[in-house]
């Protein structure tokens, strides 16, 4: 009995962390009014969670045209270089049009904004129409990407019906 009401706080903390994982990140302040993401999802590998991710929107349905955020939880370390990498990688299939100069030129920049994560870091893209993309890391603004072209590929990473993970998409549109 003794072990059960010590578990029973244990397993109480557990729910209030995931749903902690799940308010709105602090950095949508005055961009995104909504109290629960539109959408969530994991990427997992091998049975090991890489992140959680949410989309964050109070428009009724999701658009390019609309404002948005995405914020990706980590549960794994990545350097930022390993970051950049898959980013890009991921980039040209869903949107093959793009160039390797383009590609390129999204490089440097990429590598400033999204610098290296450890577990429970926090990551977020904030998306407004005719604005350059700005990146958080726990928060904190690490800057805006400014180039042209890069707001459709980078998010359709998770959005894009072109994405690796069609399950992600499906779970962040709520297309399931």
């Amino acid at each position: 009995m003794r072990k059960l009401l010590i578990l029973i706080p244990l397993i109480a903390s557990l729910f209030a962390m995931g749903g902690i994982a799940h308010a709105r990140p602090a950095e949508l302040q005055g961009v995104v009014q909504a109290r629960e993401p539109y959408g969530r999802s994991s990427l997992t590998w091998l049975f090991l969670k890489a992140y959680d991710v949410t989309l964050w929107t109070d428009a009724p349905t999701w658009s390019m045209d609309t404002t948005f955020a995405l914020s990706i939880q980590y549960n794994m370390s990545f350097s930022s270089e390993e970051i950049v990498e898959r980013t890009l990688s991921e980039m040209k299939k869903v949107a093959p049009n793009l160039t390797d100069r383009q590609l390129e030129q999204f490089a440097t920049p990429l590598g400033q904004l999204m610098p290296a994560v450890k577990s429970g870091d926090r990551l977020s893209a904030v998306h407004v129409p005719g604005r350059p993309v700005q990146f958080f890391l726990n928060g904190r603004g690490t800057g805006q990407m400014e180039a042209e072209g890069f707001a459709a590929p980078f998010f359709g990473i998770w959005l894009s019906p072109r994405s690796s993970e069609p399950g992600i998409r499906e779970d962040l549109l709520r297309l399931g």
